[in-house]
C-alpha cells in the first residue's frame, strides 16, 4: 500500500511538470523571435544626422514602435486622428529593413516614404547601434532615433 501511494504521488507531481515542459516548448517559437528588439517602445530623441539639432523629445512628440514577430506597428499619439502604420521587416547582421507599409485604419499598402513621419528614411532601413533590453539607438541615412523600452 505504502509503495503505491508513492508511486501515485510520484505521478500526480511528474504529469503536470511534463505537461508545462511540452506546452512551453512548442509555443516559445513564436514568443521571442527578435530578441531585445521584441517589444514596446518610446522615442525619447529625434536628432538631425547632418545638424545635431534635435528635431524631438518624448515631452514633444509622442512616437512609438512596437515589435512582434516580423511586424512593426508605428504610431504618433499626437496626430489629431486615429492612425497608424503596420509594416513588415526583416533584420540582418545589425541592420533593420522595411519591407511592406500598410497604413491603419484603411489597410492600403504605402510607400516606405509614409514612415517619414515616424522618423524612418525614404529607404526604408536602419541600423542597430545599440540594443538592449531597456534601450535602442537606431540610426539612418538622415535620423538617430533613440529609444526607451515600456
Amino acid at each position: 500500500m505504502k509503495n503505491s501511494f508513492k508511486h501515485k504521488t510520484n505521478r500526480q507531481i511528474l504529469m503536470p511538470l511534463l505537461c508545462l515542459l511540452v506546452s512551453l516548448s512548442t509555443s516559445c517559437n513564436k514568443v521571442d523571435e527578435n530578441g531585445d528588439f521584441d517589444g514596446n517602445w518610446q522615442m525619447t530623441e529625434w536628432r538631425s544626422n547632418a545638424t545635431g539639432e534635435v528635431l524631438a523629445t518624448r515631452y514633444t512628440r509622442r512616437i512609438f514602435y512596437a515589435v512582434k514577430l516580423n511586424i512593426l506597428q508605428m504610431r504618433d499619439h499626437d496626430l489629431t486622428y486615429d492612425t497608424w502604420h503596420l509594416s513588415y521587416f526583416h533584420r540582418a547582421n545589425d541592420s533593420l529593413y522595411i519591407d511592406k507599409v500598410y497604413h491603419r485604419p484603411f489597410d492600403k499598402e504605402e510607400n516606405v516614404d509614409s514612415l517619414a513621419i515616424y522618423g524612418c528614411a525614404p529607404e526604408g532601413s536602419f541600423a542597430f547601434l545599440k540594443l538592449t533590453h531597456d534601450d535602442m539607438i537606431l540610426r539612418n541615412s538622415l535620423y538617430t532615433l533613440t529609444f526607451r523600452k515600456y
